[in-house]
């Protein structure tokens, strides 16, 4: 009787929740973590044309990259770092050439065990 329930709770804890990408929640955030973005990034790689914008563009898109240089900016999506478990990151990497976005890819790691 308990296993359905038990079943139910986790496949509704398991599922990742898809948003809209909305600019306010993105950067929502305390500057460590952005609650919303793993969320959203999803649809913000589907619907938003990041390829062929400039460096501003995106600054008004995204707001300000967590990284950057001049052939990078870098967004943190999330990270797990939680004592006796494998450190994860999740990072939305824009890579530039003369200030123009050539390419947008998620990168995730996630540490192997000691």
């Amino acid at each position: 009787m308990l296993v359905l329930p038990a079943l139910v709770l986790l496949t509704l804890t398991g599922c990742k929740q898809h948003t809209k990408f909305n600019r306010e929640e993105w950067d929502y955030g305390d500057g460590l973590e952005f609650p919303f973005r793993n969320n959203m990034v999803d649809d913000l790689l589907k619907t938003q044309k990041l390829k062929g914008l400039k460096y501003q563009e995106v600054i008004h898109l995204l707001h300000r990259p967590q990284l950057s240089n001049t052939t990078e900016m870098v967004y943190d999506i999330d990270e797990y770092n939680k004592p006796k478990k494998p450190r994860y990151v999740k990072k939305l990497i824009l890579t530039l050439k003369d200030s123009v976005v050539t390419d947008a890819k998620i990168y995730e790691h996630t540490d192997k065990k000691k």
